[in-house]
């Protein structure tokens, strides 16, 4: 699917990319300029988490998958076996990890026109095309975008594990900022979103 969708996709950012010639600091003429690779790391990072989570939240919350620890008794039988939930198992968190970087093809890098922020915009959300658009103007590179999916699988290779235990957490939440920020450190001296409230506790309110 996301592979037919590109070539449109291309469309859509090649026609976007002359919306506004407004000048900001963000952008030369109509094209925004490039993001720095440790910004870029940043928001590719956001990006995937909340691919991850959007995939998980769809999940049949009531669909169960046996485990065990593959140990057998005397009677062949394995000796841990229990059901737990699909969306916890590793199983099916290995398979989200290998197939969220396929995502990136559907995101571009842009900044906002009104203070020239960088963004790596998803093109297309479940409503359609994405409104935001309009708010910013695109990094215009000869990449394609294939940088976002290689960071993407970088970030999945480095901090799967870490990435296994958040999702098998009773509750998932903030995974961006905790995986981006306080484990992987690419988001260290990034602000946090404006528009994302989030609860921290005292003492990671003292580290940042």
């Amino acid at each position: 699917m996301h592979s037919d969708m590109h070539p449109y996709l291309i469309m859509v950012l090649g026609l976007a990319i002359v919306l506004t010639p407004t000048l900001t600091s963000g952008q030369v003429g109509d094209i925004a300029r490039p993001i720095e690779s440790k910004e870029l790391k940043c928001l590719v990072c956001k990006a995937s988490m909340a691919e991850m989570e959007l995939a998980a939240s769809k999940v049949d919350p009531n669909k169960k998958v046996e485990v065990g620890d593959y140990r057998l008794d005397t009677t062949g039988e394995s000796k841990k076996k229990k059901k737990i939930l699909y969306a916890k198992s590793e199983m099916y968190l290995t398979e989200m990890m290998e197939t969220v970087c396929d995502r990136m093809d559907d995101y571009a890098k842009a900044r906002y026109k009104k203070n020239g922020r960088p963004v790596v915009m998803k093109m297309m959300t479940e409503g359609g095309m994405n409104p935001d658009m309009a708010n910013v103007n695109f990094v215009q590179e000869g990449d394609l975008n294939k940088t976002l999916k290689h960071l993407c699988l970088e970030i999945v290779e480095n901090y799967d594990e870490d990435i296994i235990r958040m999702f098998q957490e009773e509750v998932v939440k903030d995974t961006d900022i905790r995986l981006c920020s306080q484990v992987a450190k690419y988001c260290k001296e990034q602000p946090v979103d404006d528009e994302y409230q989030y609860e921290e506790s005292e003492e990671n309110r003292d580290e940042l």
